[in-house]
């Protein structure tokens, strides 16, 4: 009986190991692709907004969201303690890029927000950007406050903040694909083709925090 159980978790890991490859592929992709054209084109106007939405979103809140996953082969060898300074460096970084990207927008759009649905989830991601990283901080300092709030309940608020503001993100890359000239001009299948991986990699990246919500919640009930 042990064998089996010991063999089924060997073919759940082998599967985690072998989407987080290909959710890296995804990311990958995207961020290259979107860096190499708007270096190319030059950092102004539109391009500033999509390459800092873009590096800090899809790539270091994307990373930052998988630092404590154990199917992540890049912080594997990692102690819990590295893992954290590394997962707050890249929740920083991520969501200062995207803030600014959000920024860099709203004032060549006069701080009019549009009515289109990706405007709308990109100011919306905006908003809960600036919560998850306030969020974030008391997540760091939970121990100090154990006297006033739980730790686990702090950083369980932080991890499902967090999965909102990259969700939201993501959903809002996905739909700014139909409106950038630099990615209309490459065709439609092309547009189509660059949702399809940034889905994948959402859904794929998710797999993280849920797994940590599943364990948290059972922490609670304990």
């Amino acid at each position: 009986m042990g064998a089996e159980k010991s063999n089924s978790t060997s073919v759940l890991q082998h599967i985690e190991a072998a989407l987080n490859v290909l959710n890296q592929l995804c990311i990958g992709f995207v961020t290259f692709w979107i860096c190499w054209t708007c270096l190319r084109k030059g950092l102004s106007g539109i391009l500033l907004h999509v390459w800092l939405v873009s590096f800090g979103f899809v790539f270091l809140m994307a990373e930052a969201m998988m630092c404590f996953y154990n199917g992540n082969w890049w912080t594997l060898r990692y102690t819990r303690k590295h893992k954290t300074l590394i997962h707050v460096v890249l929740q920083i970084l991520g969501g200062g890029m995207g803030v600014a990207g959000c920024l860099v927008q709203l004032i060549r759009d006069d701080w009019a927000i549009s009515v289109t649905i990706h405007s709308r989830l990109g100011f919306a991601a905006f908003i809960l950007c600036l919560i998850s990283l306030l969020s974030g901080i008391t997540a760091a300092i939970a121990r100090s406050l154990s006297r006033v709030v739980s730790p686990l309940a702090t950083k369980t608020f932080h991890v499902i903040l967090s999965l909102g503001t990259f969700v939201t993100a993501m959903l809002a890359q996905f739909y700014g694909y139909t409106q950038t000239g630099i990615f209309k001009g490459q065709g439609q299948d092309f547009v189509i083709f660059m949702q399809v991986v940034t889905m994948v990699a959402m859904v794929l990246t998710c797999i993280a925090p849920f797994k940590s919500l599943y364990h948290k919640f059972f922490s609670f009930c304990d």
